[in-house]
């Protein structure tokens, strides 16, 4: 049985780094990374690691010293390998995998500015395809925890994780992405009778969800919503007065998985019978540990490390 099962996407992420890349201020306030473009960039570095929620969620897990499986879908390709390779040296349960041959492994291009700020392309392939016959509903029904990220808005996957999680009454946590909340905010999906322990979202995701606030204070018996370096807010089931938390002063090298990380540290917190002071202090130490390093992984901290953190 596992402690801990993750469910999301599983990447391949390459970071290119340059202290050069230009950052122009744009009219309305924004930022723009830009390069000249038909010219070749020199850059100061290049690295590939993993990422993707499932796959930084499962690996966080695991070094917090729980039995930890992962869902999510690869292409069977070379980049493919590369994921299951770190999931097998972090000791993630690999059993859970689906491999697709129509598909190419999910990807992300990383260009990281001298800021700490960074510009994303994706590309999900496999990672978006995940449906409700690839939901283990037998392994999930015995898991302690189960820990959801986005599946690209898959909705028959969706309900069949969550029949799965009230039919067996396990304890699930949830960051939903940008195609859960759309379906959350049409109607398409709904939360009611459906029971989070915990939802993660940030400051403007949870702006985004404003048409279901009252619908998530119902279902939620945590509601966190983060806002990086300023803090972040702990809603508890039907109150609408949250508990307001600081954030910690650190050096951003890379903000990539610094939610996922966070999310590790809470749920493990809980996992370990923890408090609410608890659960987000063990948030925000592995979250600042990882985004001192570059990519989602590097900076997860094990459960020694935290407790000696904290």
């Amino acid at each position: 049985m596992h402690d801990v099962i993750t469910i999301g996407s599983a990447l391949v992420d390459i970071f290119i780094n340059s202290n050069n890349f230009a950052l122009k201020k744009e009219t309305s306030g924004g930022l723009w990374l830009c390069e000249q473009y038909d010219e070749k960039i020199e850059v100061d570095s290049f690295k590939v690691t993993t990422g993707g929620g499932g796959s930084n969620t499962a690996v966080g897990f695991s070094r917090m010293g729980f039995k930890t499986g992962v869902v999510a879908e690869l292409g069977v390709d070379v980049w493919a390998q590369v994921v299951l390779n770190d999931f097998k040296q972090e000791g993630v349960d690999t059993s859970l995998l689906i491999s697709e041959r129509k598909e190419e492994t999910g990807g992300s291009i990383i260009l990281s500015a001298p800021n700490g700020g960074r510009t994303i392309m994706v590309h999900r392939g496999a990672a978006s395809m995940l449906d409700e016959r690839d939901i283990p509903e037998h392994v999930l029904s015995q898991a302690k925890w189960i820990h959801l990220s986005s599946i690209s808005g898959q909705i028959d996957a969706l309900r069949k994780i969550f029949a799965v999680v009230n039919r067996s009454k396990r304890q699930l946590s949830w960051n939903p992405g940008n195609a859960e909340i759309k379906l959350l905010n049409s109607g398409q999906f709904s939360l009611v009778g459906l029971s989070i322990v915990v939802l993660f979202v940030n400051q403007k995701e949870w702006q985004n969800l404003a048409p279901v606030h009252n619908q998530l204070h119902q279902q939620c018996q945590q509601i966190v919503v983060t806002n990086s370096e300023k803090g972040g807010k702990v809603y508890h089931a039907g109150g609408i007065n949250p508990d307001e938390y600081e954030g910690l002063a650190t050096k951003v090298i890379d903000g990539t998985g610094a939610g996922d990380s966070f999310a590790v540290g809470y749920v493990s917190a809980i996992l370990n019978g923890r408090g609410l002071k608890n659960q987000i202090l063990w948030g925000k130490k592995n979250a600042a540990s990882v985004i001192e390093k570059i990519g989602a992984k590097d900076g997860l901290l094990t459960r020694d490390q935290l407790e000696k953190a904290v």
